[in-house]
Formats: structure tokens, sequence, C-alpha cells
């Protein structure tokens, strides 16, 4: 008896004017989206922070996901680091505050905005993702999410004040210590876009 072969379908996604191949969604992206929606599913959940996720999963549902190494390997695109920055996990509330307002910017809809706020002001640190801000001058610039699950890396929800260092700002957070230890025992890392 033949098995059939597991077919992968993939479309091209232009970036900074460059061809990557988008993957289907990755399990790793399942896990983070089942995460980030499980964080008010809870006994006593506000009506704005559930309005707040369906925004966001309506936006999540459009992203594109390419491996890493591939987005990486084009070391001519990549500015140097953030000079000036300063990348921080997010452990306590008044950064994950934070990140929810720096994450809101994305939308343009001000009550969009405020909704995005309550739901991601929900978060609880737990695994298996992990908040970032980069800082400069003290204000919040950059965000983005890490997951790491089954030996693999997502680095999603990437989001800059300034959209030309993007990658200078990834760069940063791939190099901090326990980003790095977790890339090299990655059987694959991908990158959402």
């Amino acid at each position: 008896m033949c098995s059939k072969p597991s077919v992968i379908k993939l479309h091209g996604v232009f970036l900074y004017g460059n061809m990557y191949m988008s993957l289907q969604i990755p399990q790793i992206a399942t896990i983070k989206n089942q995460w980030l929606s499980q964080q008010v599913d809870v006994e006593f959940p506000t009506q704005e922070s559930l309005k707040g996720r369906e925004i966001y999963q309506n936006w999540v549902n459009e992203k594109n996901y390419v491996d890493l190494s591939e987005y990486l390997a084009d070391d001519s695109q990549l500015e140097q680091s953030l000079d000036g920055h300063e990348i921080y996990l997010v452990d306590f509330h008044r950064l994950t505050v934070m990140f929810a307002l720096l994450q809101a910017q994305r939308w343009q809809d001000e009550v969009e905005q405020e909704l995005i706020v309550e739901f991601l002001t929900q978060i609880i640190y737990s695994e298996p993702c992990q908040l970032y801000l980069g800082f400069k001058n003290g204000e919040p610039t950059a965000s983005a999410i890490v997951t790491v699950a089954d030996e693999q890396v997502l680095i999603s929800d990437v989001f800059v004040l300034e959209d030309t260092e993007q990658r200078a700002f990834l760069k940063s957070l791939l190099s901090k210590d326990e980003l790095s230890d977790s890339l090299q025992s990655a059987n694959k890392a991908f990158l959402e876009i």
C-alpha cells in the first residue's frame, strides 16, 4: 500500500523587496495563537478583552510565516544592532501595559487600539511565550513575542515605531543570550511577517 507524500503549500511573500517562501501556518504559530487566545478564557472576561481578541485573531489570520534562517541568510539586508536601544523581557505588569500600548499602534482605529490594549494587558507570563520590549531613551520603541515549543522557535508580532529599524531590532533580539541558546537547540525557527 502506497502512502501519499505530504504536501506543504507555499506561496511567495515580498518583504523589503525580497521574495520569501511562506509556509502554511506552522504548529508553533498555532501554539502561540492559542496561548494568546487563552489569556482571556477566564471566568469573567471583560467584553472589551473578548472584542480585542477577535480583532487580534482577524489580524493574525492574515500573517505569513517564513523560515527564519532564510530571512536572515541575506546579511546585506540586516542593519546593525539597534544603537542606543535596550531590549528587555517583559516580566511585570507595567511592561505588559507598555507592550500592549505599542502593539496597539498597528491599528489605525482608536476604538480598535483600546480593545487590543484591553486584550493584551490580560497576558499572564507563562510558557511557551515571552514578550520583549525595545527601549530607546527610556521610551518603548519595539516589541515582539518569542515562542519556544517542541524544538521550534517563532518570532512574531514584531512591531517597531520606525519601519527602518525592524531588521535591526530583530538582530538585537536574536542576539540575547536566552534566545540565542533557544535558536541553537531548535530544529526549526520561523518568523511571522
